[in-house]
């Protein structure tokens, strides 16, 4: 099967068109596996809707996954990673620890440190670094772009003080949910799982 654009305007039932359309083919080729990919969110919805489709009310050969559930499926097949997942819990922990470890080296962010929320602040800005790619080299790319910004420039180091802090302590160890996906598009050639 090829690539198939399903347009139209909201509501038309381009969705239901898509659900028709892969249950049509699991019930032709009962052999194969189909992987309908939606948000995380809508993963058991989606798999009701399948359902309800479905003239047999059962999806014996569709799976419904999110990108996350994905990429797991592709490590269980092939050994997974060894490293840790940092849930928000864990991340917010580690950034405080950060923060009281670093809290002399920060020019803008010391008196924050204590302030509640601020731990919170850093986690969101952390995981934006982390899905946007941005490493300690593209920070520094930004530093040298904003010298005639003085105050921002020192924001900016307190940031890649406290992000390169984290990096530190996750090391081989530990993995965000940020970092799972890239780690995913690296294996996904390898699996068997994916194999058309």
């Amino acid at each position: 099967m090829g690539l198939h654009f399903i347009l139209g305007s909201s509501g038309s039932g381009k969705t239901y068109q898509l659900y028709q359309n892969t249950v049509e083919q699991a019930q032709i080729q009962k052999e194969k596996n189909f992987l309908v990919i939606v948000p995380e969110q809508f993963t058991l919805q989606t798999q009701k809707d399948l359902v309800m489709v479905h003239p047999d009310g059962g999806i014996l050969n569709i799976d419904v996954l999110s990108f996350l559930r994905l990429a797991w499926r592709v490590f269980e097949e092939l050994g997974g990673t060894k490293r840790v997942i940092l849930e928000d819990s864990g991340k917010s922990m580690i950034i405080k620890k950060v923060l009281l470890k670093k809290k002399h080296e920060l020019e803008m962010f010391a008196p924050n440190v204590g302030r509640q929320g601020f731990v919170d602040e850093m986690k969101s800005m952390i995981s934006e670094l982390f899905q946007y790619s941005i490493n300690s080299e593209k920070l520094d790319q930004i530093l040298e772009r904003t010298k005639n910004k003085p105050q921002l420039n020192r924001k900016l180091r307190d940031i890649r003080t406290i992000y390169e802090g984290f990096q530190e302590f996750l090391q081989e160890k530990y993995i965000t949910t940020e970092e799972i996906l890239g780690k995913y598009v690296t294996v996904t050639e390898k699996t068997n799982f994916m194999q058309i």
